[in-house]
């Protein structure tokens, strides 16, 4: 993925004057095998090739990967002219520019290897697309179930994955008040919260940032109440309040929290584990405390 920073000002075209002077290229992998993966001297198939490289844009920036495939330009006699690595059907890096550039349409180059047996970057560029379409409807589904006295934050939610972090303490003192007076009742509070807390990718771990948000409103909540509302909760909310209870971040509350619930509770919560291996965890944790 890309990082940093500001344009560069560096000549766009100046990759491209250089690949003038290829006659064939040869395409490598990246995980330092030096071994030809195909080898291209039709000069129509190189000029295609040049077409495809055609940068958009110096924007600044440094993918945090080595590249999918190395692509040396050769000259007539064999000499080398220059090598370029191509990054996800995005961008490629050259040593011409201190940044990585923008291709004006990536995936051309990818579809160059591919009707030429290098079939596995335009694979993974697919696959990327689908993974980044599923992630987009997730997060669409999850932003539609937070509670609507707090949809006016769903921005500064969804920038918490951007920027790895939870909200701030002053962020939610902020939001905790709008969620306080629309919810006074602190079951019904809790309530919502449990619903909203079982949005999304529904993971135990590696979920965005942002699904950590209902548990971080969680935390400030009473553990009797917490209780009483576990007592209350219908299957989807019973399913949030599980999610919290296994979260990373809830480790040193869970003892707490469990403790406060009924025998009742307790089975419930198993009973709404997503999996064995979950429910085998909470199991361990409710008998410690016996």
């Amino acid at each position: 993925m890309p990082f940093g920073g500001e344009r560069t000002g560096h000549d766009p075209q100046a990759l491209d004057r250089m690949l003038a002077r290829a006659h064939w290229v040869r395409v490598r992998e990246m995980r330092g095998d030096s071994t030809p993966l195909l080898e291209e001297r039709d000069p129509v198939a190189v000029q295609a090739l040049r077409a495809a490289l055609r940068i958009a844009d110096l924007p600044g920036f440094v993918c945090m990967c080595w590249g999918d495939v190395a692509l040396d330009f050769l000259a007539a006699d064999g000499r080398p002219v220059t090598t370029v690595t191509l990054h996800h059907g995005y961008s490629l890096r050259w040593d011409g520019w201190p940044q990585d550039a923008v291709l004006a349409d990536g995936v051309r180059s990818l579809e160059w290897l591919a009707v030429r047996g290098v079939t596995g970057p335009l694979r993974e560029f697919h696959a990327a697309a689908h993974r980044q379409a599923e992630s987009d409807r997730i997060t669409r589904r999850w932003v539609t179930e937070i509670p609507e006295p707090l949809a006016i934050y769903a921005n500064l939610f969804l920038d918490t994955t951007k920027s790895g972090n939870g909200l701030t303490e002053a962020d939610l003192i902020e939001i905790r008040e709008h969620l306080a007076t629309a919810y006074p009742d602190p079951i019904t509070r809790i309530l919502t919260l449990f619903t909203w807390s079982a949005a999304g990718t529904g993971a135990y771990t590696g979920y965005p940032v942002h699904e950590r948000i209902p548990g971080q409103f969680l935390d400030l909540e009473d553990r009797a109440d917490f209780a009483r509302a576990v007592d209350l909760a219908d299957d989807r909310a019973t399913t949030g309040a599980v999610r919290y209870l296994i979260s990373w971040h809830t480790r040193n509350r869970i003892a707490h929290l469990l403790t406060a619930l009924s025998p009742t509770s307790q089975r419930k919560i198993l009973l709404h584990a997503r999996d064995a291996e979950s429910r085998r965890w909470l199991q361990r944790r409710i008998a410690r405390l016996r």
